[in-house]
């Protein structure tokens, strides 16, 4: 049996989502935002200082697909200069001056954009040209998600001058969903913003413009989602989870909420049965109240992967209070293998096991730690006497290239792989050693990073030694980044 057929499953679940709030909404309360708009299904503001919005000029909300953090997100088209406007009274709530502390983030996923200024958060009396906002600077003259345009950017102006504008230079009108955060310390100078994206902070942001002094943002207009309020300034794209606070939030605080996406969306990178192979998942429900959450399997190729145990490709499970369950994936016919998506509701815990079967050898059994989808995973790996096998999937729906760099346990990079195409919701399965450029590992240990441009993937690692084998487990970066080691 190949390398690929043996690679498989397992889970180990974080809390999620409790009913109509999720955990993103939940976080997002606690951090006390001046107005937070989920956009899960309407433009409702849920922190309580009732700035619900009212959709322009058609926008609408779908859940054909979910965004990261919520069941729905907002749909918005340029064309038709959509775009979601709050109450002009209860907006003065966000009528920060150049010497406020503010945070403003959403998330956001582009599609088709033009060449100018894209807002996804803005507070802009466009009769004056004042105000703030946080968007995507497509100044370039490119637009239409080019290679050069697409920067995150925060920026004040005044009377149409521009008086604070700080970038970072990472493209991302990638058509992948991104969460995207400004925070500024009142401070009254550019070295007082800090620029965020999918939890990281930019340390190679750029300052353009730093004469906060120059004039006031003050302004009586309307907070807008999606554009300026007469749409002459226009994002085109989805937008979810926005939210505005009145403080700079911390490091910590913003890569909560980016991780929130990882607990909202577990991938198992390697789901097979059949052909020797028996998985099953087991979960508990340890919360006080009833919960449902859907379970998907998907093959290879990103069609369904049906399971003979349930009838099809996903099943919604629901749980009583202290309830338990199990789907079980039993060792008939040929071989078929894929990948599981898991969305849970909080206070539930679950676990995979999975077994192999060879005649002649004791039967192997083993558990496997769920994945998180990420465009930035390390992994630790060992080729002096053993062999190690990857599963990436492709968490999106368009195609993401990912470079693996290995260095050795000096640091040093030893070897980086040709770019790894893999088509939206599909997954590449190798051993590590035959990805090409990567033939350099064998014989060395050390660290493999695997860097998406698109949307994120989901790495899962296994470690071969004979017919015995074992789970390497991977984190974001954005997640080793805020641990701290205790003695």
């Amino acid at each position: 049996m190949n390398l690929a057929s043996r690679l498989f499953l397992a889970l180990s679940l974080a809390p999620l989502a409790v009913s109509q709030i999720t955990k993103y909404q939940s976080d997002v309360m606690a951090l006390n935002p001046l107005g937070s708009w989920p956009l899960n299904g309407n433009p409702a503001d849920v922190s309580g200082h009732g700035n619900d919005g009212t959709v322009q000029n058609g926008a609408i909300f779908t859940g054909v697909m979910t965004s990261p953090v919520e069941p729905q997100f907002l749909v918005l088209n340029s064309a038709k200069k959509q775009f979601i406007q709050m109450p002009t009274a209860g907006s003065s709530i966000f009528n920060l001056g150049a010497l406020h502390p503010l945070t403003a983030l959403a998330w956001f996923k582009t599609t088709r954009q033009e060449d100018n200024f894209l807002p996804i958060l803005a507070k802009i009396d466009t009769s004056t040209l004042t105000g703030w906002a946080i968007g995507l600077d497509n100044n370039d003259g490119h637009g239409n998600n080019s290679a050069t345009g697409g920067q995150l950017a925060f920026v004040f102006v005044v009377s149409g001058n521009t008086t604070l504008l700080v970038e970072a230079p990472q493209v991302k009108n990638d058509g992948a969903w991104h969460m995207v955060a400004a925070t500024y310390d009142g401070s009254g100078s550019a070295s007082g913003v800090k620029l965020y994206i999918d939890g990281l902070l930019a340390t190679n942001a750029v300052v353009l413009t730093d004469s906060v002094a120059s004039g006031s943002i003050l302004n009586s207009a309307p907070l807008t989602i999606g554009a300026t309020t007469d749409g002459s300034f226009q994002f085109e794209g989805n937008i979810s989870g926005a939210a505005v606070f009145g403080t700079a939030l911390t490091l910590a605080q913003i890569q909560q909420l980016a991780d929130d996406a990882a607990s909202a969306r577990a991938y198992l990178g390697q789901f097979a049965f059949g052909g020797g192979w028996y998985s099953a998942i087991y979960f508990t429900n340890a919360s006080l109240t009833d919960v449902s959450f859907p379970v998907t399997f998907t093959a290879d190729d990103g069609t369904a992967l049906n399971v003979p145990s349930i009838g099809g490709r996903s099943k919604t499970i629901t749980l009583a209070a202290g309830a338990s369950t199990v789907i079980e994936a039993p060792n008939v016919g040929d071989l078929k293998q894929g990948y599981v998506t898991v969305t849970v509701p909080a206070g539930v815990t679950g676990y995979g096991v999975f077994r192999q079967s060879v005649a002649g050898i004791p039967d192997q059994e083993a558990v496997v730690p769920l994945s998180v989808a990420s465009g930035n995973i390390p992994m630790v790996f060992d080729e002096t006497k053993y062999i190690f096998g990857i599963s990436i999937v492709n968490s999106g729906n368009q195609s993401t290239t990912v470079t693996i760099t290995a260095t050795d346990n000096t640091g040093t990079v030893i070897a980086t792989s040709s770019p790894i195409v893999i088509p939206g919701f599909n997954k590449k399965v190798d051993a590590l050693r035959n990805l090409p450029g990567l033939s350099g590992i064998v014989g060395k240990q050390g660290t493999v990073r695997f860097t998406a441009n698109g949307a994120g993937v989901a790495v899962l690692g296994l470690r071969f030694n004979g017919a015995a084998f074992t789970s390497i487990p991977t984190q974001p970066q954005s997640q080793i980044l805020k641990f701290i080691g205790t003695p």
